[in-house]
This record gives structure tokens, C-alpha cells and sequence, in this order.
């Protein structure tokens, strides 16, 4: 049986906090997280193929289909992380980077 917060090479270290946002409380292993956030993500696909229209360069519909994708697992889900991390950008800095990258893929796109 795996640690379930144990650290790893395929996984990002959550801080305390974080771990206590976990809403499954039956899982005790890594497989048991992995298998619920695949099931989770499973799910999301469903919702996203019912979708009739996609803003995919918004910041409501990331968060929505993130939401979607880790919120039968992750209360955090939806929302920015607010720790920082030893890769990526820090915490206060997420919010207008990903509005400069959604405006440069919409006009990639365009």
C-alpha cells in the first residue's frame, strides 16, 4: 500500500491544508486518489461533450471544466492554488498570466 500524500516523482506534494480538502474519506492508498480522480475526469468528459457552446479561452470555462474534472474528489477544486510550488509561477502571479495565454491562444487561433 502507497502513502497516500507520500512524495513521488508523478505527483505534485500538497501541503497539509491541501490534503485536509480531500472530500473522499474512504481513500487511504495513491491507487485509491488515482482511481477517483479518473473517475472524476471520466465524468467530466460527459459534461463537457453535452456542452452546446465553449468559450475554451475563458477563465470561467478552465475553472468550470477544472471544477468539473476534481470536485467529487478536491474541495480546492475550480480555484487557482494559492502555495507556491517549485515549478510554474508563483501563486499571486496565476490569475494574469493565464489571461495573457488566453488572449495569445485565442489569437493563435483567430
Amino acid at each position: 500500500m502507497s502513502d497516500l500524500f507520500g512524495a513521488d516523482d508523478a505527483s505534485t506534494p500538497l501541503t497539509p491544508e491541501e490534503q485536509q480538502d480531500l472530500l473522499l474519506t474512504y481513500i487511504s492508498n495513491r491507487a485509491e486518489l488515482n482511481e477517483a480522480e479518473q473517475q472524476n475526469i471520466l465524468a467530466a468528459q460527459g459534461w463537457l461533450l453535452k456542452r452546446r457552446s465553449l468559450d475554451l479561452f475563458s477563465e470561467k470555462f478552465l475553472k468550470q471544466l477544472h471544477r468539473q474534472m476534481f470536485g467529487q474528489v478536491w474541495a480546492w477544486a475550480g480555484r487557482y492554488r494559492s502555495t507556491p510550488r517549485n515549478i510554474g509561477v508563483d501563486p499571486w502571479q496565476i490569475a494574469p498570466k493565464m489571461r495573457v495565454f488566453l488572449d495569445d491562444a485565442r489569437y493563435w487561433v483567430e
